[in-house]
């Protein structure tokens, strides 16, 4: 897919530089300040420029980054973040793996976190580039499927995005810059901006969810499978046993049992112990600072403080105190 693409609004970023340099460590320190940690090199001898242009929204960020000379960029494993790269001049080769991509005007890629990356691009090389942070995708993901996601979201890159779905995220993207540089007071609606920018990439850039998330658009949930789920919510922090549900619902046990596995991949008991841990992860992201882990996990209806900390970690990586440090990513 090789297409002219509608840049209308993309020209506000024009007004939000960041940087413009021609020393190398410069340079260096700006992009993985801005993007991400990275090492590169000039491929040929010659004077390098590179301009930085963009703005953050949330956790998230898009930028518009133009080398003036052709260089070889290796991303390491330690970010945190996709980057969605949409190559506006100039042409660049994305390597990951044994794969190789020729990215040039209409393509996107991604670059996924965690992953090491090599981009070799040529002298005119410029992309926009939108950073979203990881948890907000697999948070955003999460909202969409109704449960907690067992694998990171892994896009698929280069051409496999339909004109129309490219096209659907320009615009958006247009949308951005439009509304960034002329409403006031944008930050207030910024975070329900930045959900509806990720809903939109995880339904037009293909994934491994791809077709669950088809599944769940299409697919309506049964009367007693929604009283189950309004139940759940508002007993998160009490014990929950499976025929208190089932009596709710007004169903069996086993039909109980029956509709989670075919709606949510899950029994009745793991939906809710995930319901719970994702609850006291928000808890634990937005805590005042003189909240507790232990605080927090009572208030949630966590007695076994041990064994759900083990739980947690194998869930998000970290201890329920690490999140409570970080806060905010």
């Amino acid at each position: 897919m090789n297409q002219r693409l509608n840049l209308s609004h993309l020209h506000y970023l024009d007004e939000f530089l960041l940087f413009n340099s021609n020393d190398y460590q410069t340079i260096k320190d700006k992009i993985s300040h801005y993007l991400c940690p990275h090492q590169f090199d000039v491929e040929i001898a010659s004077s390098l420029n590179t301009r930085l242009n963009g703005f953050s929204f949330g956790n998230s960020a898009l930028y518009d980054l133009k080398y003036s000379a052709a260089v070889a960029i290796t991303i390491d494993e330690t970010s945190s973040h996709y980057l969605f790269r949409i190559n506006l001049e100039g042409q660049c080769q994305i390597e990951h793996a044994k794969h190789q991509i020729l990215q040039s005007h209409g393509i996107m890629t991604v670059t996924h976190p965690h992953t090491q990356n090599r981009i070799i691009t040529n002298q005119r090389c410029r992309n926009i580039i939108l950073k979203l942070a990881q948890q907000d995708v697999e948070t955003q993901l999460y909202k969409m499927l109704g449960y907690t996601p067992s694998e990171s979201v892994i896009f698929d890159t280069g051409d496999s995005c339909t004109a129309e779905g490219l096209n659907s995220i320009i615009e958006t993207l247009n949308y951005l810059c439009h509304a960034y540089y002329n409403i006031q007071n944008w930050s207030f609606i910024s975070a329900s901006f930045n959900q509806y920018l990720i809903e939109l990439i995880l339904l037009k850039v293909p994934n491994n969810y791809s077709q669950k998330l088809n599944e769940r658009r299409q697919d309506i949930l049964p009367s007693h499978m929604r009283k189950a789920q309004q139940y759940i919510q508002q007993h998160l922090q009490s014990k929950v046993s499976l025929a208190e549900l089932s009596n709710f619902c007004g169903v069996s046990s086993r039909t109980l049992q029956k509709s989670f596995n075919q709606h949510y991949q899950q029994t009745p008991i793991e939906y809710i112990r995930d319901q719970r841990m994702h609850a006291v992860h928000q808890a634990l992201l937005n805590s005042q600072t003189s909240d507790t882990v232990t605080d927090i996990l009572l208030q949630n209806g966590i007695q076994s403080l041990g064994h759900f900390s083990s739980l947690y970690k194998k869930r998000y990586g970290c201890l329920p105190s690490q999140t409570l440090k970080m806060k905010v990513i």
